[in-house]
């Protein structure tokens, strides 16, 4: 049972998250730290369900279970979890909150774990990802179109990107480092959802905020 103090930390923590949008990293790392412990319980308790969502769009991409998954911004693991129900195998998570990544350690799902500023180069070979995911995380990103080089960089060709983001953060900046990659040639854009419900149970969002899902086939 959790005690007084921490049923108010976590009160704290989940009611605040609309407001860490513009937050800086040393921040965010505090902030999820401090919420690692109760995260999962108090998400799923708000109807949250970007993490299995997302984990079965990479199954009905069919790709292969044996091959590298890079989930960015795994946080404590919860779309890991989803993506092992289904039989992946390889998948590594990269996140800045320490305390986010052991969560996700103890959940043994991942082959690969590491602390990592989405905002810099991804250390990982080029062609290395069969699929790689950014559910939930992209609201922190300052370099959006480096970050979605990146992903085309490390995914090989015939592989997949597959990011959700906010719609009321899905602005033309946003369009435009998404469809340079597009109008490049690099990348296909092969599903672009309707506005899916965010966090159903939360205060600040409930029915008026939703996120979008956007999936694209690497050339």
């Amino acid at each position: 049972m959790k005690d007084s103090q921490s049923m108010n930390q976590a009160g704290r923590d989940v009611h605040k998250l609309i407001g860490v949008t513009a937050a800086k990293l040393n921040e965010l790392e505090q902030y999820y730290d401090s919420w690692s412990e109760t995260y999962e319980d108090d998400l799923t308790s708000m109807g949250y369900e970007a993490p299995r969502l997302a984990a079965e769009a990479i199954k009905s991409h069919n790709i292969d279970p044996t091959h590298p998954i890079l989930d960015a911004g795994c946080g404590v693991g919860l779309t890991g979890l989803h993506l092992g129900k289904l039989g992946y195998t390889a998948i590594t998570g990269v996140d800045y909150s320490p305390k986010s990544l052991e969560k996700a350690e103890a959940r043994n799902c991942y082959a690969e774990l590491a602390r990592v500023d989405l905002n810099k180069p991804l250390d990982f070979a080029d062609n290395h990802f069969a699929a790689a995911q950014c559910i939930g995380t992209l609201t922190y990103i300052d370099n959006m179109a480096g970050l979605m080089r990146e992903f085309h960089r490390v995914v090989k060709p015939g592989g997949i990107v597959q990011l959700s983001h906010r719609v009321d953060l899905y602005d033309d900046a946003y369009r435009q480092a998404l469809g340079a990659l597009t109008d490049q040639g690099h990348w296909t854009h092969v599903h672009h959802s309707e506005p899916q419900p965010y966090i159903p149970g939360h205060q600040d969002f409930g029915d008026d905020q939703a996120i979008i899902f956007d999936i694209f086939r690497v050339k």
